[in-house]
């Protein structure tokens, strides 16, 4: 049933996969632009929290070696109501966050899926004969929920994620310098293994968003045509066809899946090689009183916090590659420019008074005539 141009169209859904698309970027920075002052109240409550993450492995510093090993519990009791404040502060700051951007990330959907509505009424009836009902669909609702994922989970928790990663690493660069370094020697190993998640998802995640695509275009020409697939005995070969493009989206969501499956474990056994050096060097450090037992207690809390940022870079990254996936099939849609306008000085009336009024209407097939003189309101 699939015609060659519903087949053309649904090729057309195969984007650029660059990793990073400047103009698309600015053009989706544009939707946030009315709810700029919430967006930034987000970033500011982002900022917070991180430093205050990075405060609570340095109070356990100063209890282990001020309090604890000297054993004045009376001091200590300051440190654990500071640490538990510090903790109950970054949770509301967190809630906050999560509700502020989750409200912001639901406006901006609003604003898009209204823009592309509004836009696909406007457009020429011939549009509609050369692209399959399933594929506007998928820009309206999966593409524009994935733009969703990208202001609620992306952009803002992309810079929170690097500025925890830099405050750890200027707090242990100041804590200890070697010790640092020692414990940073695992980042290039970490770089290579992030490099390559990152291109085999690229990958998987185009190919996923073409079957979802073209699993919805044959979905919605199919059972909206079912008396002439049944008419013409084509059920077999037609869920045959179906069942090869289902196919390829699980197979393309599997290998997604093993990425993901090899690339955690791999950051969780770089972020055990890590807290090995902190212990095996810093014994050597303890041994030779060049650091204090607090200094590693709070090394291994940072390597810990380090590792989990960087696994949620990978995700958001994710997030961002299909959301200019889905933003660069939005866009070409709103670019489609109506084939049908009105001119800018056409005259409308704001209201029609009385009624539609016939004076010698006619109406003839071969000069056979239908209708004839008709007149009336």
């Amino acid at each position: 049933m699939a015609s060659k141009q519903v087949r053309d169209v649904i090729e057309e859904d195969k984007v650029s996969g660059k990793i990073y698309d400047g103009r698309l970027f600015r053009r989706l920075l544009q939707y946030g632009r009315p709810y700029w002052y919430l967006i930034l109240a987000a970033v500011l409550m982002i900022i917070v929290a991180a430093i205050l993450e990075t405060v609570g492995p340095y109070l356990t510093r100063i209890a282990v070696d001020k309090y604890i090993v000297p054993g004045d519990y009376d001091g200590l009791k300051t440190i654990i109501i500071l640490y538990v404040s510090v903790l109950v502060g970054n949770f509301l700051i967190r809630y906050l966050q999560i509700l502020l951007t989750q409200f912001v990330g639901q406006k901006i959907i609003y604003d898009l899926r209204n823009e592309i509505f509004s836009h696909l009424q406007r457009l020429h009836q011939q549009y509609f004969d050369k692209n399959p009902v399933g594929r506007l669909m998928t820009r309206v609702t999966s593409d524009v929920e994935s733009l969703n994922q990208v202001f609620t989970q992306g952009l803002v928790m992309v810079f929170g994620d690097l500025l925890l990663i830099a405050g750890i690493i200027i707090m242990m660069l100041s804590i200890h310098l070697p010790l640092a370094l020692w414990t940073l020697s695992v980042v290039p190993l970490l770089i290579i293994i992030s490099f390559v998640f990152r291109k085999k998802v690229r990958q998987s995640y185009s190919q996923i968003r073409f079957y979802l695509a073209k699993i919805n275009s044959y979905l919605q020409e199919h059972i909206s045509g079912m008396s002439i697939v049944q008419l013409y005995n084509r059920e077999k070969k037609n869920f045959e066809t179906f069942k090869e493009i289902n196919w390829g989206h699980t197979a393309a969501y599997i290998r997604t899946i093993f990425y993901y499956a090899i690339f955690y474990p791999a950051v969780e056994l770089i972020s055990a090689i890590a807290l090995a050096i902190i212990l095996f060097q810093g014994g050597f450090y303890i041994y030779n009183e060049v650091v204090t037992f607090g200094i590693i207690v709070a090394f291994i809390q940072y390597a810990q916090m380090f590792f989990r940022p960087i696994s949620d870079l990978s995700e958001k990254y994710n997030i961002l590659q299909s959301a200019f996936a889905a933003s660069e099939r939005i866009f070409k849609l709103l670019d489609t420019s109506p084939a049908i306008s009105s001119p800018s000085d056409s005259y409308g009336a704001e209201k029609i008074e009385n009624a539609i009024e016939f004076r010698d209407v006619n109406f003839a097939y071969d000069s056979e005539y239908i209708l004839k003189n008709i007149n009336g309101k």
